[in-house]
């Protein structure tokens, strides 16, 4: 009993000590700090902190609220700032106002600059007891809709030097959205060419598939064909997507819906043939 109660108190205080790096004044390396110094050299009231081995100072630019995070070499590598709905690009309140949360009461708006990474901005909005995270592109592109948002902090994203190698030189013109772990996968959504793209890979690293939506008129008049000379054909189109996959098929998956009847029809763009309609529950 002594021993777990001197350990637990070791623990307290070193937890307290680390949690409070900000309150007492805490000062990072000078590499960061001067680095900081020139990626925004008009902060005010600059408060440093750890976080997760990161360097983080908390700032103000004018009534601007922001978060800047360095990694121990001086390297910035994201920066997370309040924004007013009203000072939004124009194509974001448009797309939120035209979209399914629109009627929704906008809580709070973050702007989130990441190294290597488009800039996002997040509109967080609640109805009720019911809250919502929308994430968007400059463009005004919903990437991402997080429901129930807990109201946590953004992290830095990061993923291995060969699977940014790879994205590089499959996709030479693309730039990176969002950075997921699910289900031991790695999944990386990319814009390319103004097309997002899904791109995962397994936990060695290796690609597996690259995933995207197509519209109706960018589908092969021949692979189309096959679905409408099908037991499928009389199916509404609900949606299409695209994979190509590391095995080398490239194939098109139609989302079919009649009634109450719902498929996901798989085509092999190859060969011309249906490989798989998998019932939707």
């Amino acid at each position: 009993m002594k021993t777990t109660l001197v350990t637990t108190l070791i623990l307290l205080t070193t937890t307290l000590a680390f949690s409070s790096c900000k309150d007492n004044g805490y000062t990072p390396p000078k590499n960061v700090v001067s680095a900081f110094k020139v990626k925004y050299p008009s902060a005010k009231r600059v408060e440093w902190e750890v976080k997760n081995t990161y360097q983080v100072a908390e700032f103000h630019i004018g009534f601007t609220e922001a978060e800047a995070w360095f990694d121990n070499n001086g390297q910035w590598v994201m920066t997370e700032s309040n924004v007013k709905y009203s000072s939004l690009p124009v194509v974001i309140r448009n797309s939120f106002e035209s979209g399914e949360y629109g009627k929704w009461k906008v809580e709070d708006v973050d702007k989130l600059e990441r190294s290597g990474m488009e800039t996002i901005y997040i509109i967080e909005a609640e109805l009720g007891e019911q809250e919502v995270a929308l994430h968007y592109l400059e463009n005004g592109t919903l990437v991402k809709t997080l429901m129930d948002n807990d109201g946590r902090g953004y992290q830095p994203e990061s993923a291995p030097q060969a699977v940014l190698q790879f994205i590089q030189q499959k996709y030479p013109q693309a730039n990176i959205v969002e950075i997921d772990q699910d289900k031991g996968l790695l999944k990386i959504d990319i814009i390319d060419q103004q097309i997002m793209k899904e791109v995962v890979f397994n936990h060695q690293n290796q690609w597996v598939v690259t995933t995207w939506e197509v519209p109706h008129n960018n589908v092969p008049a021949n692979v189309m064909n096959v679905l409408k000379t099908s037991s499928y054909a009389n199916y509404r189109i609900d949606d299409i997507d695209y994979e190509e996959r590391a095995d080398g098929s490239l194939v098109y998956i139609f989302e079919v819906k009649q009634g109450n009847r719902e498929f996901d029809v798989t085509i092999d763009a190859n060969h011309l043939k249906i490989i798989s309609a998998t019932p939707q529950n």
